[in-house]
């Protein structure tokens, strides 16, 4: 063999064995992680983004999967426990060699995950933490397939000081990151606007007693309380207040909308009337996705879908068509398509900025006779 035809052989192979390990999806399941809390105080919260991520994959692999490739979902428990949720994490990119991963729920979880995925090179998308900083941090491998408390803020507070006259502030909010950072989100809002806030104080998770803080909640002059928290959590501290006498001296918000589910209507019962709240999405919008969505979570779960579980669907077809658009199983690939994708789903839709925040529109929301009715929407938060 000619030295000039050997060398070119040898830089053929060179070439080919630096291609990339996936230049084409290959034929074989792909491996999507999920973290999220299945177990714990927030466990129910947890389940409902589970619920619509099942529901996703099963439509997607009962129409063929992603180009003829089933989904195969790893799922791990964090239970709402940060330390967990990074050893889940590590789990799924180290042993189970997952293409991307969908999680965690409470901010605080979601903001540990991150520094792994970004050392892994895997994309981590959240359907449900709010914090502000998760897409501030500058890390192109972390996405947030929801809204965050700054877009909801900006929504709602305009609807309760101008329009409802909701100006003297009272918060009962989580000590997460989620909660602290939407009562930063909401106290710049409500500036802006002219309010005040007369009232904070913060909760652990799986608190019980909640007395202390209302009864200093009744010496204040506050016409709104802003609760920030989860199902079970916020049913009780809603009791506690109607309790000690307090229903009907100040408007009831939920802006980030953590209560609006068929659970708490079950815990809460009447005093679940009046709240009001943004959300990206509820059960009787009526859009035709939306109500297909509908439709099929409650053929399928025998119960109308909220936010979290939209969340969870859509982030997993999100995930699929990033997937689907890369044509292979580079978690770089699949980054930039994630990264560039124009999506349509039960919430509208929607595109990711250019910091990984998804772009959506909010409604307000209001409980009335034990149903989500939407008050106003779609409004625009950009």
């Amino acid at each position: 063999m000619r030295r000039s035809t050997f060398l070119s052989a040898m830089l053929l192979l060179v070439l080919l064995f630096a291609l990339p390990a996936y230049a084409e999806l290959p034929k074989a399941p792909v491996k999507i992680g999920v973290v999220l809390p299945t177990s714990g105080a927030i466990a129910y919260d947890g389940n409902l983004a589970l619920n619509g991520i099942k529901m996703a994959v099963d439509e997607i692999n009962k129409n063929g999967g992603i180009k003829g490739n089933v989904i195969e979902l790893s799922v791990e428990d964090s239970a709402g426990v940060p330390a967990t949720a990074v050893a889940a994490m590590e789990k799924l990119v180290g042993m189970e060699k997952v293409v991307a991963v969908i999680g965690d729920f409470g901010s605080s979880c979601t903001l540990a995950m991150m520094d792994v995925a970004k050392r892994a090179q895997v994309p981590l998308i959240t359907p449900v933490s709010l914090a502000p900083k998760i897409t501030e941090s500058g890390n192109i491998w972390m996405f947030r397939g929801c809204d965050n408390s700054n877009m909801i803020a900006k929504a709602f507070t305009k609807w309760a000081v101008q329009e409802n006259g909701a100006d003297k502030w009272a918060y009962i909010a989580i000590n997460t990151d989620y909660g602290r950072g939407s009562v930063e989100s909401f106290n710049a809002q409500l500036a802006e606007l002219g309010g005040k806030v007369v009232f904070t104080e913060y909760f652990n998770q799986g608190e019980t007693d909640y007395y202390p803080i209302v009864t200093k909640l009744s010496a204040t002059d506050a016409n709104a309380l802003c609760l920030f928290g989860e199902t079970v959590d916020l049913s009780r501290v809603i009791a506690q207040f109607h309790e000690m006498g307090l229903g009907g001296k100040m408007l009831i918000m939920d802006p980030t909308s953590g209560t609006f589910n068929a659970k708490f209507l079950e815990l809460a019962k009447e005093h679940a009337n009046g709240i009001v709240g943004a959300s990206r999405f509820v059960a009787t919008i009526q859009t035709p996705a939306a109500q297909k969505f509908v439709a099929d979570y409650r053929g399928r779960y025998d119960i109308d879908p909220e936010k979290y579980a939209q969340a969870g669907y859509d982030c997993t077809r999100m995930v699929s068509l990033a997937i689907e658009k890369a044509d292979s199983l580079d978690t770089g690939k699949i980054r930039e398509n994630l990264a560039a994708i124009q999506y349509e789903g039960p919430q509208g839709k929607a595109h990711f900025d250019e910091k990984n925040q998804l772009i959506i529109d909010e409604y307000i929301i209001i409980v009335k006779d034990g149903k989500f009715e939407v008050a106003a929407g779609p409004i625009s938060v950009q």
